[in-house]
């Protein structure tokens, strides 16, 4: 029998509407002396490209699927033939669905749209482009894991979620084969389709495995050379299929494959990369028909050798795209591995000269995309500052992993971006990738800063606060007078009143704040486990004490359900002498809340974990600021790939006091944990969560009818939290468990 503990809470039931912030690319950035064309695209760090027509105009855009965060990109292309002409169009991007370490498009059903294959566990997830000129992109599951048979039996057919398969037609039958190493392997396995065979059409995928060793060659288990002519243990009479043997089990650490024509013979040739080396290496087919079981006959090691061959630290992907819209596919390369690799000119880009299948690939640059937009690397995490003290804000973008060639680590920098437009019309100038010097200091291990600013010594000008990876925070006091350019050339390492070092974990992430509003600057600490640490000021407005007051503001937790890890970076914003303040984290949502105000030792108000339906990666770290004089808020949003998202907001009057209501009902209430949501047709598509009393996430679904069951009834008597959120708008009731 379930005993119910009863007790008096003081719960806020309100639900308010929130920023109203919508992506903007009006703000100009210039970096050597050229405007960027779509610096707020957010970055590119290990991209897999593809073409589709994103907009049905017939002409090919450009899907860019990211593995750093498994993140799309889309860029329509409007240039002429033989024009490279891409507008960044974010819009298109929420239309694909979720997918995870690799994806790539390519016309399955052979009707001029093409569809998706994605990594699942265990093997390839297929989703059908649906969409057409009236209805726009849509996908539906088509399989959930393809299958092949091989010798007799139907298994799952496999490809690493660290490789890069080849999807195409094979055997130019029509429909589409598969090539991808196998299970701990260093040969190709051929996934024949046999649509056309079976049906006449090329509307299915229906696979046999027709060829273990494609190619007959094998990746050497010690250099990056290709072993040419090698023996197939099990190979049988038919020229195309093979059973499994031993053959296969050498080594296979991760390897990319791309299947082109080179020569216009009809015979698919393949360029490869690997996880161990730096190049790509073409292999050319000795074939002159499909499905004879030719074998490679010769490797290049340094492809395309006619031109500036492919050099990128590790595990290089090539692409087969067309660029530049003149009918031709051209090559892009860029690392598949996410650790040790170049990550901020990491797409290389050949134009191709020659046929579409026999092409002669010219090297143009290894920025393709990025150089026209704010991409520094991996991670981060912008501040706006005025360091030249015009008036005007400036942006800080502190670098949190930036490839070093010369060493194969990644350093960490801060950049800055001078604001050299006006109070109407604002514009952003590239000045240094190394803020002040500060990665020449030799603050401990010089990874991961963040920094703030405030007055501390009531002098007139901002000094910084910077937080660094090892978890102590630094103390430069601005010696460059206000008014003037900011100058921090010495520091101290922060402590507390009574000496204490201040330093709770690592990555900390400090925002300096008046957040008692007694006229000096209290200290927040965002922490790796997705709290926040509040450190009163207890000295005066010339001279700082910091004294530990709270290891839990608010009881803000930006930490999913199930992990450890949250990465919290909050922003409070002042709207009317009223704080709200949103928290950046490591899954890329943005937490909002509200009730701050004579609050600091009970729980905020938690009014969403996706303000505004705003999340453009991993890690995301939000600056907020009113810029100019429109009586709107700017929001700079970093993340994982290394660029910058931009947001503005609705006019600040209206931001965040609105009060709106969601129209539901729980009933019973109260319950035996088994109840009925009952809402208006208007809610539908929104989402329902249940929470307990301490925010803990529960039960997550989305209400697809005005009458929903839940049933909870294995959990403990209680007082639970159920929201329900549509369109930035969330409303949370609560429901009694007996």
């Amino acid at each position: 029998m379930r005993v119910l503990f009863l007790f008096f809470v003081f719960f806020s039931l309100k639900a308010t509407a929130q920023f109203g912030f919508e992506r903007i690319d009006t703000i100009n950035v210039i970096k050597n002396t050229i405007l960027q064309k779509y610096p707020w695209a957010g970055g590119i760090d290990y991209g897999q490209f593809s073409n589709i027509d994103l907009n049905t105009d017939g002409v090919q855009d450009l899907f860019i699927f990211d593995r750093t965060c498994h993140k799309v990109l889309t860029f329509i292309q409007n240039g002429a033939a033989g024009v490279i002409d891409y507008e960044y169009a974010p819009e298109y991007e929420n239309l694909f669905p979720e997918m995870t370490n690799w994806a790539l498009l390519a016309d399955f059903d052979c009707d001029g749209d093409k569809d998706l294959f994605t990594y699942t566990i265990g093997g390839v997830r297929v989703y059908k482009n649906t969409g057409n000129s009236t209805t726009g992109l849509q996908f539906v599951m088509e399989e959930s894991i393809l299958k092949t048979n091989i010798y007799g039996n139907e298994v799952f057919m496999y490809v690493s979620s660290i490789d890069i398969p080849a999807i195409v037609d094979i055997d130019n039958d029509g429909d589409l084969d598969i090539l991808a190493f196998g299970v701990g392997g260093s040969s190709v396995e051929y996934q024949r389709n046999m649509s056309i065979e079976t049906y006449g059409v090329c509307d299915s995928l229906e696979f046999v495995t027709g060829n273990i060793c494609w190619g007959l060659f094998k990746e050497s288990s010690s250099t990056n050379s290709i072993l040419l002519n090698e023996p197939c243990p099990g190979q049988v009479g038919t020229p195309y299929i093979a059973v499994h043997g031993d053959q296969n089990q050498d080594r296979h650490a991760g390897s990319t494959v791309l299947a082109l024509d080179m020569n216009a013979n009809g015979v698919m040739d393949l360029v490869l990369g690997d996880i161990s080396y730096n190049s790509l290496t073409l292999l050319m087919n000795s074939g002159t028909a499909p499905n004879q079981n030719s074998a490679m006959i010769s490797q290049d090691n340094a492809f395309p050798s006619n031109t500036t061959s492919v050099n990128q630290p590790v595990f290089p992907a090539g692409y087969h795209v067309d660029v530049n819209n003149d009918g031709k596919r051209d090559l892009v390369v860029s690392p598949a591995s996410t650790i040790g690799s170049e990550n901020e000119k990491s797409v290389m880009y050949y134009s191709n000269s020659g046929a579409d299948n026999a092409p002669v690939l010219n090297y143009e640059q290894n920025d393709f995309l990025q150089a026209n937009m704010i991409d520094f690397g991996s991670g981060s995490y912008p501040v706006f500052f005025d360091h030249n003290g015009d008036g005007l804000k400036d942006i800080i973008v502190s670098i949190q992993g930036k490839y070093d060639s010369s060493s194969g680590n990644q350093t960490s920098k801060m950049a800055y971006y001078e604001n050299t437009g006006t109070l109407s019309t604002p514009e952003y100038t590239f000045i240094s990738d190394d803020y002040q010097n500060i990665s020449q200091l030799g603050i401990s291990t010089g990874l991961n800063f963040y920094p703030t600013f405030g007055d501390l010594d009531g002098d007139g000008d901002e000094d910084m606060i910077l937080g660094e990876y090892s978890g102590y925070n630094y103390l430069f006091f601005n010696t460059g007078g206000s008014g003037n350019n900011a100058i921090f050339n010495t520091y101290t390492i922060l402590e507390e009143s009574d000496g204490t070092l201040i330093i709770d974990g690592v990555y900390p992430i400090p925002q300096l704040v008046d957040i008692d509003r007694d006229g000096d600057m209290d200290l927040i600490l965002g922490k790796r486990n997705g709290k926040l640490n509040f450190y009163k000021n207890i000295g005066t407005s010339t001279t700082y004490e910091f004294k530990l007051y709270s290891n839990f503001l608010g009881e803000v937790n930006v930490t999913e359900t199930g992990f450890v890890e949250g990465r919290a970076v909050p922003v409070f914003i002042d709207i009317d002498n009223e704080y709200h303040l949103i928290v950046g984290s490591k899954e890329g949502d943005l937490y909002y809340y509200n009730d701050i105000e004579n609050n600091l030792e009970l729980s905020f108000n938690l009014v969403s974990v996706h303000i505004d339906n705003i999340n453009i990666g991993s890690q995301s770290a939000p600056a907020i600021a009113s810029i100019s004089n429109d009586n709107k808020l700017v929001m700079l949003l970093g993340n994982k790939r290394g660029g910058l998202g931009l947001y503005k907001s609705a006019i600040i009057s209206d931001v965040s006091l609105q009060e709106m209501r969601l129209n539901f009902s729980i009933y019973p209430n109260p319950s035996n944990g088994n109840f009925i949501i009952k809402s208006d047709m208007s809610h539908l598509n929104s989402e329902i969560k249940v929470t307990d009393f301490y925010g803990k996430l529960i039960f997550k679904d989305k209400i697809m009818s005005n009458q929903k069951e839940i049933n909870l009834s294995s959990l403990s008597s209680g007082i639970y939290l159920v929201t329900l959120t549509q369109k930035g708008i969330s409303t949370t009731k609560k429901i009694i468990f007996e």
